[in-house]
């Protein structure tokens, strides 16, 4: 059996019928096969190589000894996905009590204009594409991370704040708003064209 040929789900299959060494060359394919995206997540997080590959290491440890607690209800990636934010976001929390730069950030006040929902910033036929070249185009890269992560990954507003180490005081939700501010102007100003000549066949 050529493991490499395997899915993710069917490696971890194959692997709990295993025992001993033999386990090993599964994780092996996986680790192999999911290394890089999970070093550019740690990358991201760190924004050092050195601490990225450390983080990534630690990711796979932890995916190691809990590999049993997946319950192929989701994709593997997704699960993996969920792990390595956990473990980014304890290296936040541990570097931020290092540093302490975020403290009070739960007795903050909450801004005058609340996080819209999700699905306010989606507008009905508008393409992943044209969504992804707004946010590169009209969002600081800052606002565009944090909207992909909070919208797209799913991450909390403070589980993204001690991840990136922002310290203003209302984290990420301050770039949330500002965020999808430009998105909701940017998306009216295109809808317009499109609204005036409604009426053509």
């Amino acid at each position: 059996m050529k493991l490499e040929h395997l899915t993710d789900e069917e490696l971890i299959q194959e692997a709990r019928r295993r025992s001993g060494p033999a386990i090993q060359e599964c994780l092996d394919v996986l680790f192999r096969r999911h290394y890089p995206r999970v070093a550019y997540w740690c990358l991201r997080i760190c924004g050092s190589r050195e601490a990225a590959a450390d983080l990534a290491q630690e990711v796979f440890l932890r995916v190691q000894s809990r590999l049993d607690s997946f319950r192929m209800e989701s994709r593997f990636s997704t699960w993996l996905y969920q792990v390595t934010r956990s473990v980014a976001i304890n290296h936040g929390e541990a570097a931020r009590k290092r540093s302490a730069p975020l403290d009070g950030l739960d007795s903050a006040p909450e801004l005058a204009d609340p996080v819209p929902a999700a699905d306010e910033i989606l507008v009905t036929g508008q393409s992943v594409a044209e969504l992804k070249e707004i946010l590169e185009q009209d969002l600081e890269p800052l606002e565009a991370k944090v909207l992909y992560l909070h919208y797209g990954d799913g991450l909390t507003l403070p589980g993204i704040t001690a991840m990136l180490g922002l310290q203003n005081k209302s984290g990420a939700k301050a770039y949330v708003v500002s965020g999808l501010r430009k998105l909701r102007r940017r998306l009216a100003a295109s809808a317009q064209p499109a609204a005036a000549g409604g009426g053509k066949p």
